[in-house]
């Protein structure tokens, strides 16, 4: 009888000493040869199958192996051979598939890969691991369709099989079926509550369909496992963050810092979160930071500066502007924000010049226009405030306020369109302030 052995070479010294005593027991061989192989040591495995296959000329599942072992040292024709014998005489051989598609892996060759796995998985029906590998490969190799359906007739032999019911759910996912991969990772959950990955995926899902305080459990549970952590408690944040639970992201975030205080990603958030607060002091200085830790993204630096200027802070915002200029010389964004810095100080001609040289570089600015807007009407000149809030609303913007004050100018100026834009700011926001004096004008001065 065998010792336990402390590990896998003790067992094989067991087994090669009991073989030398028994050099007929096949069953022993056949062990030996297979720890051989697990071992990597093909050389001894395909020996001993050789010596089993000379007591045993007929033994289907030693050719089987012994092509196994041709296979892994280049010997493709003799593989071939083989496993061909193995199925002369034992036809629909599952094992002789396998092992076939095996050789065209090794030979490159995909599609006879692929269609000996299907073989296998159709010769053996309720060998659910040997269409779990056909599922596998259809997947690596792009049919994703076909992975679909070998996972779907593996749920229905074992409806709770976990690594199916996980790949289904991430295939699902892959083709925007979120119902669908919801469904699968529910039912892993529901089996094993502390199936981490799972809860990761349906949080994913239920954040894309925008139910952020679902999606924000799932992710808290996911957080437990240490290689899902950081995204978890970042894409918590970012739920806090579209449900606009401000101090939740908050916290989130600072905690993710302590274990990563440079992480440019973790930064950026945390500032937009600050902004969207309306905590323009705080934002300003996790910008100030993103300067520091990144200062080859000018990005940071316009935020900075345009923050500097809403908090009044002009002669900061230009020193952190001409920083910008001088790393990244003409920088659009840059000069749009220069704009602003003008007009702050009232100098309102170089506030013109920047904002038009941003306009050259791009004509569809919705800020630049809004920045001349603002520039003409505290200059009281109406016709080049409606022009640009006109040009405004024609690239895109949906202002109810900007409608509002475009209506006022055009009824001024005696343009017609001002009925239509008093009409569109009770279509933008029916309740309003701004709704209600443009029903006012609707009602009382537009006719």
């Amino acid at each position: 009888m065998l010792q336990r052995p402390g590990d896998i070479n003790g067992l094989l010294g067991q087994l090669e000493a009991k073989s030398r005593y028994n050099p007929e027991d096949l069953e022993l061989m056949q062990r030996l040869s297979r720890l051989y192989l697990r071992n990597g040591d093909t050389k001894s495995a395909e020996a001993v199958i050789e010596r089993i296959l000379k007591l045993d000329p007929d033994n289907t599942q030693a050719m089987v192996e012994l092509a196994d072992c041709q296979i892994r040292r280049g010997a493709y024709e003799e593989a071939a051979y083989n496993i061909e014998r193995a199925l002369e005489l034992r036809p629909g051989m599952s094992a002789a598939f396998i092992a076939m598609a095996r050789l065209h892996e090794a030979q490159g060759c995909v599609e006879k890969q692929v269609s000996f796995m299907m073989r296998a998985a159709n010769a053996a029906p309720d060998k659910i691991d040997v269409r779990l590998a056909l599922a596998e490969l259809l997947k690596r190799y792009g049919d994703f369709n076909g992975a679909i359906g070998q996972y779907k007739l593996i749920l229905d032999m074992e409806p709770d099989l976990e690594a199916a019911l996980f790949s289904l759910g991430t295939m699902l996912l892959r083709q925007n079926d979120l119902n669908g991969a919801m469904e699968s990772f529910r039912k892993i959950i529901s089996n094993n509550p502390g199936a981490f990955d799972a809860h990761f995926n349906l949080a994913s899902c239920l954040f894309r369909q925008r139910k952020f305080v679902m999606a924000a459990n799932h992710f808290r549970v996911a957080q437990r496992k240490p290689e899902l952590a950081q995204r978890s408690l970042y894409l918590m944040a970012q739920c806090y963050f579209k449900h606009r639970d401000f101090d939740s992201a908050i916290v989130t975030l600072e905690r993710l810092l302590l274990l990563d205080e440079n992480n440019v990603s973790y930064l950026k958030s945390l500032a937009e979160i600050y902004e969207a607060a309306d905590e323009p002091d705080m934002a300003r200085e996790v910008y100030r930071r993103l300067t520091g830790v990144a200062p080859e993204r000018p990005e940071f630096m316009v935020h900075l500066a345009s923050i500097m200027i809403t908090l009044n802070d002009l002669e900061k915002a230009e020193k952190t502007l001409d920083t910008l200029f001088r790393l990244h010389p003409g920088h659009v964004e840059g000069h749009r924000i220069l704009g602003d810095l003008y007009a702050r100080r009232g100098d309102y001609r170089s506030a013109i010049e920047e904002y038009r040289r941003t306009l050259m570089i791009n004509e569809n600015s919705i800020e630049v226009f809004l920045g001349l807007a603002r520039v003409y009407r505290a200059m009281e000149n109406s016709e080049e405030e409606q022009q640009s809030l006109k040009r405004a609303i024609e690239i895109g913007c949906e202002d109810p306020e900007l409608f509002l004050r475009l209506g006022q100018l055009e009824r001024t100026l005696r343009l017609p369109a001002s009925i239509d834009r008093f009409r569109r700011v009770s279509e933008l926001a029916p309740d309003s302030d701004f709704a209600k004096e443009a029903e006012y004008y609707l009602r009382h001065k537009a006719a």
